[in-house]
């Protein structure tokens, strides 16, 4: 039996998605897991539909098995995000695989380029490069640039570099698990225009914000569940904001060099998150950085919280073929695997702190709807069985 996996948000599922799946089932694939991110995505943003909707959506177009992805690594860097994913994966023990989207299409040169971002001599290179005032992602792009012009090319596409960071973390936990990547299709990624039946996941979200029912040419669901967005909380966001000490501030994930006192400085003189994101926004403060750092502010979740590994597997839903890996797993996983609220209680306390978190969190996204839901959802929910 072969065990294919793949990372995701689909945010929301789109024909893109949808296409990937294919061409994994063509592969010979018997089984595919999906490690998706839960309520909260890498832009640092809610995401449009709530997990179980979005886990729905996956098991009726292809997907056997849906894992969470936890909210410090769905919310976090590309590399942060990718190890994260990786380490759960890697954590069944079963996974043969694991399939990503790249714009090249390359194995080759993204193991290549991923060799050379874990290469020894590339520190100091990035580090004078970050020096000229450049965001990390450019002094790194530059610092490979004198290693291969190649590889310097490959990283300036987003799913290369996300594709090059699963490889990093595979190589770093010496998993068995062998990478894939399929070549991307269609519109380019956060494209604001359409390519035949494909549109970016950003711009089908653009459209279900504004209600524009052309989104319904890119995605394969037809029955939307409840929207949810975070501008609905912006009044509560900044009343989190505001009562932040500088320490908070320090405290944050992804914080350096005094980055907390333009934050601490703009929060004091702004009436909106836009507001704040462009005063502190500059070359080297990406806006995707700052909406990632905000949202963590707003989640209450620390630098201490993200440097806590994996502890657990949560299960989201399955379909028969899922059921199978299921018992598997029983024997295979390295982490403890959560199907009910029940099973909590069985973590141990860092654990079990950690789904707290994620508890906390999904309560606050609860909010985010036309309808709120009670706190607990975390904890109520049924899984999604197909």
């Amino acid at each position: 039996m072969k065990i294919s996996s793949l990372i995701c948000e689909y945010n929301p599922f789109h024909n893109g998605h949808q296409y990937m799946i294919d061409t994994i089932r063509q592969s010979n694939s018997d089984i595919i897991i999906a490690c998706m991110s839960g309520n909260f995505t890498q832009r640092g943003d809610f995401a449009v539909f709530d997990k179980y909707s979005r886990t729905q959506t996956a098991l009726e177009n292809g997907i056997d098995l849906v894992i969470e992805l936890p909210v410090i690594y769905s919310c976090a860097t590309a590399e942060k995000f990718a190890f994260g994913g990786v380490y759960i994966l890697n954590s069944l023990g079963c996974v043969d695989d694991i399939y990503f989207g790249s714009e090249c299409g390359n194995m080759d040169s993204l193991k290549e380029t991923a060799d050379i971002l874990l290469s020894p001599e590339l520190s100091d290179k990035i580090k004078y490069h970050l020096s000229l005032g450049q965001t990390f992602a450019k002094a790194r792009e530059n610092a490979v640039a004198e290693i291969s012009q190649n590889s310097a090319d490959i990283l300036k596409s987003p799913n290369n570099i996300l594709g090059i960071e699963y490889i990093k973390a595979l190589k770093k936990l010496n998993s068995p698990i062998s990478p894939k990547t399929i070549q991307r299709i269609g519109s380019e990624h956060d494209s604001r225009i359409a390519t035949q039946n494909f549109a970016s996941a950003s711009l089908i979200r653009q459209m279900i914000y504004e209600n524009n029912t052309d989104y319904f040419n890119y995605i394969p669901q037809k029955n939307i569940p409840e929207i949810h967005q975070l501008s609905k909380l912006e009044t509560a966001f900044l009343y989190k904001l505001r009562t932040m000490s500088l320490q908070d501030f320090s405290n944050l994930p992804d914080i350096s060099e005094g980055l907390e006192n333009r934050l601490y400085s703009a929060v004091k003189n702004s009436c909106s998150i836009d507001e704040i994101l462009q005063i502190v926004k500059t070359k080297r403060y990406t806006l995707s950085r700052l909406r990632r750092i905000l949202l963590h502010a707003f989640l209450n979740i620390t630098r201490k919280d993200c440097d806590i590994l994996p502890q657990y597997i949560k299960i989201l839903g399955f379909n028969q073929n899922g059921k199978n890996i299921l018992r598997i797993m029983r024997d295979t996983a390295t982490l403890p695997v959560i199907m009910r609220y029940a099973d909590v209680k069985k973590l141990s306390p860092t654990a079990q702190y950690l789904y707290s978190l994620e508890t906390r969190c999904d309560d606050i996204y609860s909010l985010s709807s036309e309808t709120p839901s009670k706190c607990g959802i975390n904890m109520t929910s049924n899984l999604i069985i197909l």
